[in-house]
């Protein structure tokens, strides 16, 4: 009797103990989904390559066996070369990879409805904590369903002032009753350093009343400024140009004049510690062309003189229409274009049109636009060449996951591969494109709840998951600031390819750039699915730029 008592005993014990091996952790690259019932890797080491001044991430997986796996934490030392040099373990962050679920697919998508993992919400974070609402989704520590993957993002920031070599650390994973899971981490800092300003510019739209309303304030006001300016912040760290805020554009008096005394000190602070790219000009009034025409040419005039007295006139454009469709609207835009041209010589025109016409009958906008922004559907590289030859430049946009003549691009969607997000970047270089566009990084309103429903966009009765909405409010895990996704790091990713074709053409080295390019991408239409090949062109780049071979 008293044998079966002890066995019974044992037996409980071990049902109420977490099992020391029902942890499993492995690595994998930032291009890599890991959906929750993926069957685990046994990689647990990864090597990671980085410039000076550019983060380079990875993914550190951490499976439950049968039992659930409660209190997850990770951690990394701080990286030593074998010269003694240190990268502080300050320089690596770490997100808990929340998972969407997709339940209809996006017009287009190449990827099955299910759990994706997207939102990335930070085990510690510069934003305030947010007191109006209590947090719904859990930072750090956190648990691991029995069975199941929870993916952690890692980024690791390489500082300016990093000498290079092969630096090593080790992130380690403990959880409550496991044995701690150690992950070997190198990383090669190239002898490259990367601009604080992007060489190509941007323009992903306002940081606006979809903030205001996620996160319970009124547009504009002092409340609001905070979480507006983690929301900029997060967008630069990004390589984006956050858009100048209402508060700060100088207050423009009836007459069209400006009194910038009240907004310059915090315009400064914005465009300098964000690193911005692009001044978008206003165009005041209902018919600015028309009869409010002269209030906007005082205005145009008093802004580009006081953007010439701070030496911004390189960042200002007049963003004078979005997609124009008809006669009319390519009539709207060459009037409006007249009165830039008119007003202000240097003020450059942007409209989000392509050089090609959809209809002739519409006319030509050629004379009129000074920065063209065609749809990577629609994108006619004659075209385009002709203008950049006639000295106009060309940037690029995408919405939706639209195609013409049976075209696939890439695509924003969530339920796109994660390399759609960094290929037009080095499509961008191919074409000698000098700027991107995307209509909104926070576009919430379609959806009831962007975390739990991703459809952000609804139009013909189709839905687009994730469509403009690159970012989550952080309001639902308890910040007044953002939560990145996925699919924006590996925007970020494609900024930072894009510095390093421009430091070999800087270099004078165009020839190895292009085809390099060629290898990963050769077309709007035509690019290498295979991750592996863009990172193999990156490497070969960047020992181009160390050795010159």
């Amino acid at each position: 009797m008293k044998r079966l008592w002890l066995i019974v005993g044992m037996l409980v014990f071990m049902a109420c103990t977490p099992s020391r091996a029902g942890m499993t952790v492995y690595v994998t690259d930032g291009l890599a989904r890991v959906r929750p019932d993926d069957p685990p890797r046994e990689q647990t080491s990864i090597l990671i390559r980085a410039a000076r001044n550019e983060y380079e991430p990875f993914q550190v997986i951490v499976r439950a066996g049968p039992n659930r796996v409660s209190g997850v934490r990770a951690t990394c030392s701080e990286l030593k070369s074998e010269t003694g040099s240190v990268i502080p373990a300050s320089n690596v962050t770490f997100y808990r990879e929340e998972y969407v679920r997709v339940t209809v697919s996006s017009p287009r998508a190449k990827e099955a409805p299910g759990w994706y993992p997207d939102a990335l919400i930070p085990f510690a974070t510069a934003a305030p904590e947010h007191r109006g609402k209590a947090a719904r989704f859990t930072r750090v520590p956190f648990d691991v369903a029995p069975n199941t993957n929870q993916p952690i993002w890692v980024d690791v920031f390489v500082p300016r002032d990093t000498r290079p070599g092969v630096y090593a650390a080790t992130v380690t994973v403990t959880a409550d009753g496991e044995e701690p899971a150690t992950i070997s981490l190198q990383v090669t800092v190239w002898n490259i350093t990367l601009p604080d300003t992007p060489s190509l510019r941007s323009n992903f739209g306002k940081l606006g009343s979809d903030i205001a309303d996620a996160h319970g304030v009124e547009m504009n006001s002092q409340q609001f400024q905070i979480p507006e300016w983690h929301y900029g912040m997060a967008l630069a760290a990004h390589r984006i140009s956050p858009i100048i805020p209402n508060t700060l554009y100088p207050i423009v008096r009836e007459d069209g004049n400006i009194d910038p005394s009240s907004t310059h000190a915090g315009l400064v602070h914005w465009i300098d510690t964000f690193h911005v790219t692009g001044f978008p000009l206003r165009l005041l009034g209902d018919d600015p062309a028309g009869r409010d025409r002269a209030r906007n040419v005082t205005h145009l005039r008093a802004m580009y003189e006081y953007l010439e007295e701070h030496d911004w006139t390189d960042m200002a454009y007049v963003y004078v229409f979005d997609e124009p469709n008809s006669a009319a609207e390519y009539e709207e835009t060459r009037r409006r274009a007249k009165l830039v041209h008119d007003a202000q010589p240097g003020i450059e025109v942007l409209c989000v049109e392509q050089p090609k016409p959809d209809n002739e009958q519409w006319g030509t906008l050629v004379g009129s636009i000074d920065i063209w922004c065609p749809l990577w559907t629609l994108f006619d590289e004659a075209s385009v060449a002709e203008r950049q030859r006639a000295g106009e430049q060309v940037w690029s946009y995408t919405a939706l996951s639209q195609g013409a003549h049976g075209r696939d691009t890439p695509y924003w969607e969530i339920d796109f591969p994660l390399l759609d997000f960094r290929i037009p970047f080095w499509l961008s270089w191919h074409y000698q494109l000098t700027g991107m566009i995307y209509w909104s990084p926070v576009n919430w309103r379609s959806t009831p709840d962007m975390w739990t429903d991703p459809v952000t966009h609804r139009v013909g009765g189709h839905g687009y998951n994730g469509e403009g909405a690159l970012i989550y409010p952080g309001v639902q895990v308890g910040i007044d600031g953002p939560v990145v996704s996925m699919r924006l790091k590996q925007i970020r990713e494609g900024f930072e390819d894009y510095e390093y074709l421009k430091l070999l053409v800087d270099r004078g080295d165009r020839k190895f750039a292009e085809d390099t390019v060629r290898t990963v991408a050769r077309s709007w239409t035509d690019w290498n699915p295979d991750p592996r090949a863009l990172y193999d062109a990156r490497g070969a780049i960047a020992r181009y730029l160390v050795s010159g071979e």
